[in-house]
């Protein structure tokens, strides 16, 4: 009921603040969301305080890139910053190494996969308004999201990554595939309607199989530390990195095909 209750107050205000909110104004609640995702990241891995203010630093500036130009890149001597923090720790040399890793892989992973979240509400590229990417790619995301969880609540038989996610199965995989292509489907006949359906298509089944994909790859990190939710700022969802999950793989694909193919 949380989860159901969350999703009725959350999705609207989302969707409202997508369509009417500012460029700017939109990319200014999505650093926030990233600092909090982050946050739980380090948390998780038990990264400490000198690498956690140098991570987000990083991750802002890649976070930003698509606002600011000249933050683009500032991934790679991201290593140059944690490798220096590294060296003048206290800590012995084998545990600086791996909190300098594992800082730059969440750089990487929120803020760098965020930013593509920011680049879609960006988008100058097309015919459709960024305002209208970004509402469609949480709509397949959503949709891909709900009805893999309810039909392998009710019909999963058979599991789909059982040392990831014991709970995943082939039925609900294939329910949110196809549900994230509906989405896009009814996204296109409704308010982006400028783009042709086989671009739907492809991004629903794109969208479909990314999403997914995101949502186990975060799940290898809790499995890794023997946890079930990254946070509890989510009545019924866990914490924020669990709710962009799939968003973190998903928006990249969006991106990348528009850019590549529509551009």
């Amino acid at each position: 009921m949380k989860r159901v209750i969350t999703a009725i107050v959350g999705i609207p205000v989302l969707v409202t603040i997508i369509q009417l909110a500012p460029p700017l104004a939109c990319v200014g609640l999505i650093v926030p969301a990233m600092f909090l995702a982050l946050h739980e990241y380090f948390a998780l891995v038990s990264v400490t305080l000198p690498f956690r203010i140098a991570g987000f630093l990083i991750a802002g500036f890649a976070l930003m890139s698509p606002v600011v130009p000249e933050f683009t890149g500032i991934l790679l001597p991201g290593i140059m910053i944690l490798m220096t923090v590294a060296l003048f720790s206290r800590l012995e040399l084998k545990q600086a190494f791996s909190l300098a890793t594992l800082t730059f892989f969440g750089c990487a992973y929120v803020g760098g996969l965020m930013s593509f979240l920011v680049g879609l509400r960006m988008w100058e590229g097309g015919s459709e308004t960024g305002a209208d990417l970004l509402l469609m790619l949480f709509c397949m995301i959503w949709a891909g999201d709900s009805f893999a969880y309810f039909a392998g609540r009710s019909f999963g038989r058979h599991k789909f990554a059982p040392v990831v996610s014991p709970k995943k199965t082939w039925e609900g995989a294939v329910a949110g595939f196809v549900f994230s292509m509906i989405a896009a489907v009814v996204c296109k006949y409704t308010f982006i309607r400028q783009m042709e359906l086989q671009d739907a298509l492809i991004l629903g089944s794109l969208i479909g199989i990314a999403g997914q994909i995101g949502d186990l790859c975060e799940s290898i990190v809790k499995r890794a530390v023997q946890v079930k939710d990254s946070g509890g700022i989510l009545p019924g969802h866990g914490g924020m990195l669990d709710r962009i999950d799939s968003l973190l793989f998903g928006a990249p694909a969006m991106y990348y095909y528009l850019y590549f193919f529509r551009s």
